[in-house]
């Protein structure tokens, strides 16, 4: 044991001696890095200090290159164009106005600046290869922008190693997402060095595809169709005729966007989807390009199908990553077929770093037929009795188009039917007066509470309304609603406090309260129409 413990000790100060080495070359460098940045005039001598602060930023541990090359683009940013120093290179310089004689004197002093930081220790073969190939492809104007890429290209590769990657590799293989030739392949690729963005892994994937929006037609009459016959060959029985889609402008966002809901037959059914909001941002004929994705969710109306063929797949967006580049963020997406059991690979480490993956439902029982049945049901048993037959049409198609979390759910697209938790708890300044207006209005003048008011008292919020001959009080223990456990029985409550012929109840699948009648909530029990959750009554 003494020997042992000698032992230890011995290698524990080699090991306090190498630590204390590797902090002090990282500082030499940097110090070093730093003084070649003001020898060639990239900074100013009293600029240094305002750079080594940034450095001790803890987003750059370990990483003194990316931390100088950062705080390099932040100080020009600033120095030249007066922008607040930024992370990431978020900016555009109108390439297509600078023409071939004027662009080749850029480029000139462009591989002059390169040669110049490549002098100061910051980059690396694979970085100074890249960005001299790009001067050479005239993909910069400025030298702020060569100096982005240094830096974003130098993040990047730091976490595409060998040692990070290939347990990634190890687990898509081990999981059945990599076969036996392409994982070999992959590993070589790996220790090759040939991997400079995550988006690479699905190249080695099956069943997986990458779009490349740049290669589609502007025009959506074309690209839209091309784009789901592309995400339809990713696995067998997609093939489908018979696409339309109809752009809907979108205003639930600051800036204005526009939704595609798209049609489509398969296998003889007509199935429909409505898709995320894109920016408005226009070409010059008016029409949305395939370059204006942000994220897409065309793949989701695939699931409905897949969903009704009792498959095992479902088709996942790979989500963005710190690991793919600038260009991977604007121009590509990813597709993956996953089966459940698969899934969980992407919610945990090594994986989730580099193919996160988009939330999918796997509820083999959310078919089109259930859907069916599900919407005549609730219309048979009165549920939309309040509203016009257009109305209905409407909502119903809106309802067929959603995305399907829950059969519950798609209720939300009946105006006035369901009142949303999220609605409620997303407006934290609303009072419990205005809740209760709210709730009133789903009950269809059951529930008709007037002379509502709202005071602190000494042990919280007390709501006082009148309703059904007498006035009613009852105190919360805070004005913030779902923070009271009395809140779900406070609702619960309201049919017997004030003797409806009905009464609320919570529906967990949709994350809302609905009003329903006796014979409305037997029906709704007899026939499976919808999910209960039963609430506990406490005394107030």
């Amino acid at each position: 044991m003494f020997i042992f413990i000698v032992a230890m000790k011995h290698y524990l100060i080699i090991l306090i001696g190498l630590c204390c080495f590797s902090n002090r070359v990282w500082c030499q460098s940097r110090s070093a890095a730093i003084d070649t940045l003001i020898k060639y005039q990239f900074i100013k001598a009293d600029q240094r200090s305002k750079l080594e602060s940034k450095l001790k930023d803890t987003l750059y541990a370990g990483s003194y290159r990316v931390a100088v090359l950062y705080s390099l683009m932040g100080i020009m940013l600033q120095n030249k164009y007066h922008i607040s120093d930024i992370q990431g290179g978020m900016f555009s310089f109108g390439h297509d106005s600078v023409d071939k004689n004027k662009q080749d004197s850029i480029n000139a002093a462009l591989r002059l600046s390169l040669e110049k930081i490549n002098k100061t220790g910051l980059l690396t073969t694979r970085v100074y290869t890249s960005a001299a190939k790009k001067i050479d492809n005239s993909n910069y104007i400025a030298d702020v922008e060569l100096v982005a890429h240094l830096a974003e290209m130098t993040s990047r590769l730091q976490w595409l190693t060998a040692d990070h990657l290939l347990p990634v590799a190890e687990e898509l293989h081990k999981n059945g997402i990599v076969n036996d030739s392409s994982f070999l392949r992959l590993k070589n690729d790996i220790n090759d060095e040939k991997i400079e963005t995550a988006l690479q892994l699905n190249e080695y994937c099956t069943p997986d595809r990458i779009f490349d929006m740049a290669k589609y037609a502007d025009d959506p009459d074309i690209w839209l169709k091309q784009m789901h016959e592309d995400i339809a060959s990713i696995l067998p029985g997609l093939s489908f005729t018979d696409f339309n889609y109809t752009p809907i402008p979108d205003t639930s966002f600051s800036l204005p966007g526009t939704r595609f809901r798209i049609s489509l037959n398969c296998n003889g059914r007509t199935y429909s989807h409505t898709s995320l909001a894109m920016e408005n941002f226009r070409d010059k004929l008016g029409k949305i390009t395939p370059k204006d994705l942000v994220v897409e969710d065309f793949h989701r109306i695939f699931n409905k199908i897949l969903t009704d063929q009792h498959s095992r797949y479902r088709l996942h967006s790979v989500m963005m990553s710190p690991t793919n580049s600038t260009n991977d963020r604007s121009r590509h997406f990813a597709l993956i077929a996953l089966r459940d059991d698969q899934v969980e690979l992407f919610m945990k480490e090594p994986c989730i770093s580099y193919m996160f993956v988009s939330m999918e439902t796997y509820d083999s029982t959310l078919t089109s037929g259930r859907i069916d049945s599900a919407l005549a049901g609730w219309k048979k048993i009165g549920l939309f009795a309040h509203l016009s037959e257009a109305e209905i049409k409407k909502a119903t198609a809106d309802a067929q188009a959603a995305d399907l979390l829950s059969v519950d759910q798609l209720l939300s697209n009946f105006p006035r039917v369901i009142y949303s938790f999220q609605a409620a708890f997303s407006n934290q300044d609303q009072s419990y007066a205005g809740l209760l207006k709210q709730i009133a209005q789903i009950s269809h003048g059951a529930f008709k509470p007037v002379r509502i008011t709202q005071k602190n008292v000494k042990n919280g919020v007390e709501v006082a309304y009148y309703s059904n001959g007498k006035m009613h009080f009852y105190t919360f223990k805070t004005q913030y609603r779902w923070a009271d456990d009395k809140f779900l029985d406070f609702i619960k409550n309201l049919g017997r406090e004030n003797v409806l012929p009905g009464d609320f109840y919570a529906l967990p699948d949709a994350d809302a309260i609905i009003y329903l009648t006796k014979q409305q909530y037997a029906d709704s029990t007899k026939l499976k129409l919808l999910n209960f959750q039963p609430i506990v009554l406490k005394e107030n």
